[in-house]
């Protein structure tokens, strides 16, 4: 009895799991097959029948089935519909998906070249020496020194209120190396220089460094303070 009752539940399971497309296919032949054998047994009655009379017996033999897979084909493109609109929407997300990856890998590209010019800048460092006379007027002495990659072109910038005294070029700065040169006008009691150091870097691309120049005068002299300005 057990084996009876397992028997029928996997017949049952077979049945249920076939396709709507299987099921209507099945019913398809077995209605053409039923209508052959009922046409076949009224075979007399049929080839008395007028044209338009058997036109409207065919009409009516395979309306039905007509229908029938007319209502299966709006089914299937319903499903077809569904389906490609769920592959629509799953490269959606992936083109989503990939544009966030591209917009990830363009800002690493953009964040490596900030820091490879970085590294291309030089690092200088501006020192005040003392004064000095020169055809017997008092100058200042200043050095430039790069710990950084080498630059070139370049070119002093030194201004006082807003005013540029003049450009001042030097030689091309390696790494290490020392540039020297010399300042007037800094007398009074308190004055405020600012001097920017113009460059081009190994990459082509220009940039510069801003040293803010504090002098004042004292019992002793003048004194000078140096402040460099972030990049």
């Amino acid at each position: 009895m057990g084996r009876y009752r397992e028997y029928w539940a996997q017949q049952l399971q077979w049945w249920c799991s076939r396709s709507f497309v299987w099921w209507a296919a099945y019913f398809t032949v077995l209605y053409v097959g039923g209508a052959i054998l009922i046409v076949g047994a009224r075979f007399n009655d049929l080839i008395e029948l007028r044209l338009n009379e058997i036109g409207d017996l065919s009409a009516g033999v395979f309306g039905p089935i007509a229908f029938l897979w007319l209502v299966l084909g709006y089914i299937q493109q319903g499903r077809e519909l569904k389906i490609s609109s769920e592959a629509l929407q799953m490269q959606a997300a992936e083109l989503k998906a990939s544009v966030k990856q591209q917009t990830a890998l363009v800002e690493a590209q953009q964040e490596n070249l900030r820091h490879y010019e970085r590294s291309l800048e030089p690092l200088l460092e501006l020192k005040h020496g003392g004064a000095c006379e020169v055809d017997g007027e008092y100058l200042e002495k200043f050095e430039i020194k790069n710990f950084g990659a080498y630059c070139e072109a370049v070119v002093l910038r030194i201004s006082s209120g807003g005013v540029e005294k003049f450009p001042m070029p030097l030689e091309p700065l390696h790494k290490d190396v020392v540039r020297g040169f010399l300042l007037n006008e800094m007398v009074g009691d308190f004055q405020r220089f600012e001097l920017k150091v113009q460059y081009r870097k190994l990459s082509g691309l220009e940039n510069s460094q801003t040293f803010d120049v504090y002098a004042s005068e004292n019992q002793d002299g003048p004194e000078v303070r140096i402040k460099k300005r972030p990049l």
